[in-house]
């Protein structure tokens, strides 16, 4: 897991945010639709970037097996579709998602929205709280997700990852 250093950060060449030294980049650069950051591991925080996502395309690349096929974003979706695509993608696993909160919010220079969730993980019901940053440029889905367990780090890295997607900017 290369350490990111403090500064400013390209994340699938045309998102630009600023690191503040303490996240690891999991994601390749360049690789799939996502960009993964954790400060602790991916289990216990992940700030996940989804940047330039296109009409019919999805959040997560589909693996096939048994799980359905994952549900894509299409160009005039409103705030309220993009949070219904965020936890049908991430409710695919039989998890639960609960939305606390969805309000206007300018994200990358753009008029955008902010919501914040929780999801119990069904895997080992831990209770994750999170809360994204976004908005539809251009007909593109621009996303930035943190989610930690409620426990401790999501408290501990929520102004940190506050301060990452308030920082972002668009370079096209």
């Amino acid at each position: 897991m290369p350490k990111l250093a403090p500064g400013p950060v390209t994340v699938k060449s045309v998102l630009i945010v600023t690191s503040d030294g303490g996240w690891n980049r999991i994601d390749p650069p360049g690789i799939g639709r996502d960009e993964t950051w954790t400060s602790n591991g991916i289990g216990l925080d992940a700030l996940t970037f989804y940047v330039g996502i296109r009409n019919g395309e999805s959040l997560i690349a589909f693996q096939g097996g048994s799980l359905r096929r994952p549900p894509t974003f299409r160009g005039a979706m409103l705030p309220t579709e993009i949070v219904e695509l965020y936890e049908e993608t991430v409710t695919r696993d039989g998890s639960t998602f609960r939305l606390e909160r969805l309000t206007p919010a300018p994200f990358a220079g753009a008029q955008g929205f902010r919501f914040e969730f929780t999801i119990v993980r069904k895997g080992d019901d831990v209770t994750l709280r999170g809360f994204a940053h976004g908005a539809v440029v251009k007909d593109r889905l621009y996303l930035v997700v943190f989610r930690a367990p409620r426990i401790h780090y999501y408290a501990r890295h929520l102004p940190r990852a506050e301060a990452v997607a308030r920082s972002a900017q668009l370079k096209l």
